[in-house]
């Protein structure tokens, strides 16, 4: 057996940890169009010095139109300025007073102007995290023009080591409000943390890495980030050595499937800072990470690593491939041109329910049967009519056959499977599924599709299709009662699919 060779890592620019948002809004003032100079507007943001006059002599619409070639120079100065009649309430800054530190309770502080006489009144903060989001809310006692907000995070809203996402709203009482998202990397209270994440393209699903089957090398790749985080008022060197172990279970309780080492010169966390880099794991035929995954088993990934104070750090994730089915969709009868675009909406959301369960989409056929064609097909009136559909019309390839049907007039059903699961072969009366288009008339008239409706719908007979039985658990996706289900997928039920001969590493 060969051993797995890491085949190239490198260091990654770091944002502040007070400022780690990657699409963050950015903080400033907002100023009154009548009171900016416009040579200020033209030096700092290099518009065209005519658009400033133009929104200042109340002709704009006109004008604009006339010239459209002026627009993203106006909106680019009226994103930074305010007129008169508009009084609007503007978040200029967020920020933490002080660093966030993990497990400990922090303060918000927000900025804003409010032009207007009604108050704001309420401060309203969404946090994404590792975990499940929460909300955070408080009353906001303002008194001027340029005011400050403070929204406090007590015991039970506090955060572990790793990045972390505020949305924030005030909203006054007429109404108005604003929007400013903000992010934090939250710092370990030890003092020094590192944290594992899932690096590349395939960060979906669960947060875990991710093995990629390359053909032409014939190896599996997984990509992992390091970060390091630093809550000491010093900076911190980490020493060269850096070592790695892939387990097939727990670490230390398992079997360890490869190990190594390699070494990472030049890493420096400043003090409260975070520093990153990136690993790529190669892992030809053969050997022990390869095998592993071949067999579409998990496995959990440990790194450690130490300071020069030696201090020694170590963390660990979770390593696995991305599993992907393929779908022929064969619209069976009439489809509006609005329910054909609602159709594949409601398929692309079904991919991402399985995505997030680590499942993806291997590919999507499109198929119709039209009317004339289709016959009573187009209608589902028993079992027997069910399974004549699927052994008339089979698909002859390694896709889950979806039939999408006008109307289920069956027993109350509205999509049917043909077993659980459903064989991995075509040619039978068991290999497909079909559902009802779950169509609707809009308020203009035009046929639609419940897209949200429609996707879960798909998503649940597949899954029978490669072997989920109901289970009434609150959101999962395999309620049987349609108006109850979600879009969850639990971890059993994943295992539970991906020995369906249908489903393949991607």
């Amino acid at each position: 057996m060969s051993n797995t060779s890491v085949s190239r890592f490198r260091a990654v620019a770091a944002r502040p940890a007070d400022e780690y948002a990657e699409f963050g809004s950015e903080p400033f003032p907002l100023r009154a169009l009548v009171d900016v100079d416009r040579d200020e507007l033209v030096r700092q943001f290099g518009v065209n010095p005519e658009v400033v006059e133009i929104l200042r002599s109340g002709r704009a619409t006109d004008v604009l139109r006339e010239h459209p070639d002026l627009i993203p120079d106006a909106r680019l100065v009226y994103a930074r300025t305010s007129l008169e009649e508009e009084r609007p309430v503007h978040i200029s800054r967020v920020s933490a007073k002080g660093p966030i530190w993990s497990g400990t309770p922090f303060t918000l502080l927000v900025e804003f102007q409010n032009a207007a006489d009604a108050r704001v009144v309420v401060a309203s903060v969404e946090v994404s995290w590792a975990g499940d989001p929460f909300v955070v809310e408080a009353e906001v006692q303002a008194r001027g023009d340029d005011d400050l907000a403070t929204i406090e995070f007590d015991e039970e809203q506090t955060l572990p080591v790793g990045p972390a996402e505020f949305v924030v709203t005030l909203a006054r009482e007429d109404g108005a409000t604003s929007v400013y998202r903000w992010g934090a990397y939250v710092l370990p209270a030890n003092p020094l943390a590192l944290s594992l994440g899932p690096a590349g393209a395939r960060v979906t699903g669960s947060w875990s890495a991710r093995g990629d089957y390359l053909p032409a090398s014939d190896t599996f790749l997984t990509e992992v980030e390091f970060t390091i985080s630093n809550g000491d008022a010093r900076a911190v060197s980490m020493n060269r050595r850096v070592t790695w172990e892939f387990w097939d279970g727990a670490v230390g309780a398992g079997r360890r499937v490869e190990s190594g080492s390699f070494d990472w010169s030049g890493i420096s966390v400043s003090a409260f800072g975070v520093w990153r880099g990136t690993a790529w794991f190669s892992s030809p035929r053969g050997s022990g990470i390869f095998d592993t995954y071949a067999r579409k088993e998990d496995m959990a990934i440990s790194i450690t690593m130490s300071a020069s104070d030696g201090r020694v750090l170590n963390a660990q994730i979770t390593a696995r491939v991305m599993l992907a089915y393929g779908v022929n969709i064969i619209k069976v009868g009439t489809f509006s041109s609005s329910e054909h675009t609602d159709l594949y909406a409601a398929v692309d959301q079904m991919r991402q329910i399985y995505e997030r369960r680590d499942i993806t989409l291997r590919g999507v056929d499109r198929r119709l049967i039209d009317a004339a064609t289709a016959g009573a097909y187009t209608i589902t009136n028993s079992e027997d009519e069910f399974r004549d559909m699927l052994e008339d019309w089979s698909c002859r390839n390694d896709f889950v056959d979806v039939f999408v049907v006008q109307d289920f007039q069956w027993s109350g059903f509205n999509g049917y499977a043909g077993d659980i699961p459903g064989p991995a072969s075509k040619g039978g009366r068991k290999d497909g599924v079909a559902v009802e288009k779950t169509g609707y008339t809009d308020a203009s008239g035009a046929a639609r599709l419940d897209v949200a409706t429609l996707a879960q719908l798909i998503g649940h007979e597949v899954g029978h299709y490669l072997g989920l039985e109901h289970l009434e658990t609150t959101n999962n996706l395999m309620r049987s009662n349609t108006g109850v289900r979600g879009p969850d997928l639990d971890y059993n039920q994943y295992r539970t699919m991906f020995p369906h001969g249908y489903v393949v590493f991607e």
